[in-house]
């Protein structure tokens, strides 16, 4: 019995000391693919973003110069304006504090995992340190950065160091709590307080943002094409929403015949349709106008067919019961059929409004005076007529692509949603 009892025990502590070494090996695999998925975003990101920062170094520096200094890979000559955080107006300084405060908010919100719709899980404590605490400070410490930079006197790196730490202090309850690792937590509470401290200054320090904006008249052209493009579209989302609703739920004759006639628009490119809707719109005597611009493209045989694909998903025990409930189609509609395929409603909102934003060819075959001019036709004129000066050809392209970044950031999600909306049952 002793020698039995014996037996099972060594047995017990070798199976141990086994799943002992299984349990280090799986801990050290985890570690290690752990550190090959950093590399690999990493890599990616110096792929994607390495060309914005060579853009944003020549937006900086004057072409003569930087040609003459042999094209570092950092600005040259960059004009600093003498100024605070606070300097600039009232619009100038809110914008600024603005999209800082909604950059501090969305990386918060992605460390902790939270949703816009939990906007007041937002204002926890490390929250309200992350965003406003980490927005005051930026805004303090940066102000003598600027000052420096003017100056050339030799403190910047220190200031700059400086203002790196204090923001990445307040960065990290936020981050620590948010991450499994504290460690892991530490690291991108330091790498937000760099990267925002960098972005701040190269936002509001050069002159090269203010010259272009107000020689170009950005600001007149930028108005125009957002109007352009919200009026565009809101008429494709609703236009298209109404039609995918009537080729899913309604029954009329040559439906499919229709839907087929419907789809082959996307064949015809704007090139075939160019020369008849001028001739129509000179006609009309809307030359120069807004109604120009968006009516040839209020409605999308793109968007149709997507937001019909997400109505196609819609199970028909939901139609059935609403209608059993009394609902008609208007309620149907606006209740359940938009809320449940919202993913593919917002992805195509998305589509579309990057869609008008970046037009060209049409609102060049319309628009006739510059005063008129979209943000696309006046870029085209500034870097045809400005070689002397094409860095700032290429801040205010850089200017005129804010709003896609910023429109990008907030609809990620819905985005991601309705690309893979149907991928898995």
């Amino acid at each position: 019995m002793a020698t039995s009892e014996t037996h099972r025990i060594g047995i017990r502590r070798h199976q141990g000391e086994g799943l002992g070494d299984i349990a280090g090996r799986s801990g050290s695999r985890r570690t290690w693919g752990m550190i090959g998925q950093y590399a690999l975003l990493t890599l990616l990101a110096l792929v994607v973003l390495g060309p914005l920062v060579l853009i944003v170094i020549q937006a900086l520096s004057p072409p003569f110069q930087y040609v003459n200094a042999g094209k570092p890979l950092h600005p040259v000559d960059v004009a600093w304006k003498d100024r605070t955080w606070f300097t600039g107006g009232f619009v100038s300084v809110a914008g600024r504090t603005l999209v800082v405060a909604f950059l501090f908010a969305w990386l918060h919100k992605v460390a902790r995992g939270f949703s816009w719709r939990d906007w007041r899980d937002l204002l926890d404590p490390a929250g309200v340190v992350a965003i406003v605490g980490g927005t005051l400070v930026l805004a303090a410490t940066t102000s003598p950065i600027f000052g420096s930079l003017h100056a050339a006197d030799g403190s910047t790196l220190g200031l700059v160091l400086l203002s790196m730490a204090l923001v990445s202090a307040t960065q990290a309850w936020s981050f620590i709590a948010g991450e499994r690792s504290a460690a892991l937590g530490a690291v991108v509470a330091i790498l937000t307080g760099v990267g925002m401290v960098i972005l701040a200054v190269l936002m509001a320090g050069p002159a090269v943002w203010t010259v272009s904006w107000s020689r170009y008249d950005l600001g007149g052209a930028m108005g125009r094409s957002l109007t352009m493009a919200i009026i565009i579209t809101i008429s494709q989302v609703v236009t298209s929403i109404m039609a995918a609703y009537a080729f899913v739920f309604l029954r009329f004759p040559f439906k499919r015949i229709l839907f087929a006639m419907f789809m082959a628009t996307l064949l015809l490119p704007l090139e075939v349709t160019l020369v008849g809707n001028i001739a129509t719109i000179r006609q009309l005597e809307w030359t120069n106008t807004m109604q120009a611009l968006v009516l040839p493209f209020g409605a999308s045989a793109l968007g149709t067919f997507l937001i019909r694909q997400g109505f196609r998903g819609l199970p028909t025990e939901i139609r059935d019961a609403t209608r059993l409930d009394g609902y008609g189609h208007v309620a149907f509609l606006t209740k359940f059929a938009v809320p449940l395929t919202r993913p593919v409603v917002a992805s195509f909102t998305v589509i579309a409004g990057l869609q008008a934003w970046n037009q060209y060819l049409w609102p060049r075959a319309v628009i006739e005076k510059n005063e008129f001019n979209t943000l696309q036709i006046q870029l085209r004129a500034v870097a045809a007529g400005e070689v002397a000066n094409a860095n700032q050809a290429i801040a205010a392209a850089l200017v005129a692509a804010v709003p896609v970044v910023i429109l990008l950031i907030a609809f990620q999600r819905q985005i991601i949603r309705g690309l893979t909306a149907g991928a898995v049952k």
